[in-house]
């Protein structure tokens, strides 16, 4: 099992306790499928800073395949949290030099790989029917509304979506929407509320393990990582969303997505740093 992660990297910048951690969507499912015993890689842009340098430290120290980053000149992107009673909540954010274009050698890279993961905050959305093409494509659209979905649902094989305003009642309408596209998997994550999971046969509710939080950043993309090595092993749904839950509460017991915490002491807003 080849999982290659694509996309976004992102420096996590605690402003009440002056941390910062490595993070972003794509870096963090390749750490998590890494430590979830998959053969993993991640293929980004870092700026030629000292964010770079830390977010680097960390997936090479994970044994994360990091032979196709590459470094632009400039600043690596960063999203400016708060903890506020264990739940992380984004005040702003740079993307910095993240956005790239894939080259023929990367898409030499990704030849062999058993699914091809990104998100919303990768800029790859124009790449992914050339990813498609390779592999099966999973896609975290985290809160995007609905009008942003459908150009890039038909390269995607396993969609994720953050869904904290629908009712459970209405899931069932959205996740037969999101197959309408021919998504094989549909994962809507609502926080506390759990789960809900299906696989066109039928729909799933995992609930939230009960946990104690420190931090809840990152958990969203634990279980994604989760669900994707469990499916690709031959779970079920059902059984792969309840694996997925016990991974996502164990992340939410430590700071920063996966760890590697360092002082914020030099971090200055960027000069296209926007609030949220």
């Amino acid at each position: 099992m080849r999982i290659v992660a694509v996309g976004d990297n992102c420096l996590d910048w605690y402003l009440d306790r002056k941390k910062i951690y490595p993070g972003g969507n794509a870096v963090n499912v390749a750490v998590f499928a890494k430590r979830l015993s998959a053969d993993s890689a991640y293929l980004g842009q870092f700026g030629t800073d000292r964010a770079g340098d830390i977010m680097i430290s960390a997936l090479a120290s994970e044994g994360v395949d990091i032979s196709h980053i590459r470094r632009a000149e400039g600043r690596s992107g960063y999203a400016t949290v708060r903890n506020i009673e264990g739940e992380r909540v984004f005040q702003g954010a740079s993307d910095g030099v993240v956005a790239f274009d894939p080259v023929a050698d990367d898409y030499d890279f990704m030849a062999g790989a058993t699914l091809i993961h990104s998100g919303d905050s990768s800029f790859m959305g124009g790449h992914l029917a050339r990813f498609a093409a390779i592999a099966p494509v999973s896609f975290d659209f985290s809160i995007k509304p609905a009008e942003y979905c459908p150009p890039i649902l038909p390269h995607v094989t396993y969609a994720t979506f953050s869904r904290p305003e629908l009712d459970p009642a209405q899931l069932p309408d959205f996740i037969d929407w999101v197959h309408s596209f021919g998504v094989k998997y549909v994962q809507v994550t609502k926080g506390v509320a759990g789960s809900w999971v299906s696989d066109r046969r039928q729909i799933h509710h995992e609930p939230a393990v009960p946990t104690q939080v420190l931090d809840t950043l990152g958990a969203g993309d634990s279980f994604i990582a989760a669900m994707l090595v469990n499916l690709l092993k031959g779970a079920s749904s059902a059984e792969a969303a309840a694996l997925a839950a016990q991974f996502a509460a164990d992340a939410c017991r430590g700071y920063g997505a996966f760890g590697y915490e360092a002082e914020a002491a030099d971090m200055t807003l960027a000069s296209d740093h926007r609030y949220e």
